[in-house]
């Protein structure tokens, strides 16, 4: 028997998963209206069809599928109840732990009501196979949503290719790093389209160019305003802020913090109250700037 989350009482019907022996105890009328195909599989039985008898034992009320346990658990469990924790989960938060095969969060997030993340692919092809409610789907899909922030490539893969392209965009933006050129061939053929991948190097090219445009237009005393009268200072300060911004750029990609590359200039003005001031403000400035260009593939120009 299934030792999963999915109990039913009261149930009229078992369900048997073929590759593993499992038996759920099932109630039709929860089958039936969650899936056009089950619908329409009863309905042939009852009304005397030959074709599902290979697939129904009528002696012993028993449905025989060629799907694995776990999955067939998690999918009982949605078409049989769908409370509201469960249709809307929690976000992940950073406290989450992800084990290799499941993911675990400590007490009072998702843990409690979530799908586990290798059930959620298999149960959107079964949702397809099987023609699940869009209300389930719904379900499914926010579940998805949930884990873009702890598997972002493959939340991102799975997400573009159902046309999902609202939980795609948020996945991408935890997609700044790494740099898509440190990902291998293996890594990258969970995102089902060239087109989809593309996305992703646009996005990662605007923010680069962006990020170098902001601190190249960023002055450390902008049109003379804050500017030290000490004699030497400014030109030294203007010095520092343009020498550490070469070092910036040759280190730029999607991810970088402009801001707290160039932060550590404030402490090195700390003699002067003026120059560090200034560098303060030039700091705060870019971080601002910088907090705005945008980090989704829904908000780059595709050309």
């Amino acid at each position: 028997m299934s030792n999963g989350l999915f109990h039913c009482e009261n149930s009229d019907f078992t369900v048997k998963s073929i590759p593993d022996g499992d038996i759920f105890n099932v109630r039709k009328e929860c089958l039936t209206a969650g899936s056009e195909i089950f619908r329409d599989m009863f309905s042939c039985c009852d009304a005397g069809f030959d074709m599902v008898n290979t697939l129904i034992d009528e002696d012993s009320r028993t449905l025989e599928l060629h799907e694995k346990a776990a999955v067939l658990d998690a999918l009982f469990y949605l078409l049989h109840s769908t409370p509201a924790a469960f249709v809307n989960p929690p976000l992940l938060t950073e406290e989450s732990q992800v084990d290799e095969d499941i993911v675990h969060v400590r007490e009072g997030t998702i843990s409690d009501v979530s799908i586990p993340w290798p059930l959620i692919p298999p149960l959107f092809v079964l949702a397809d196979k099987y023609a699940l409610s869009q209300e389930i789907v719904q379900v499914l899909k926010s579940h998805l949503a949930a884990y873009a922030s702890v598997f972002p490539l493959q939340v991102y893969g799975c997400a573009s290719g159902l046309g999902f392209h609202d939980v795609a965009a948020d996945a991408s933006t935890h997609l700044l790093h790494p740099p898509l050129a440190t990902y291998t061939l293996e890594d990258v053929k969970v995102i089902p389209t060239a087109e989809a991948y593309h996305k992703l190097v646009l996005l990662h090219d605007f923010r680069v160019k962006k990020l170098a445009e902001v601190l190249r237009d960023e002055q450390v005393f902008p049109h003379g305003y804050g500017e030290c009268s000490r004699l030497g200072h400014s030109q030294r300060t203007r010095s520092a802020w343009d020498a550490r911004k070469q070092v910036i750029y040759g280190q730029m990609e999607a991810a970088t913090n402009v801001a707290a590359l160039m932060e550590p200039l404030v402490d090195e003005m700390a003699q002067c109250y003026y120059c560090r001031r200034a560098c303060k403000a030039a700091v705060a400035m870019l971080a601002y700037k910088c907090a705005k260009v945008s980090r989704r593939v829904d908000e780059v120009n595709q050309p």
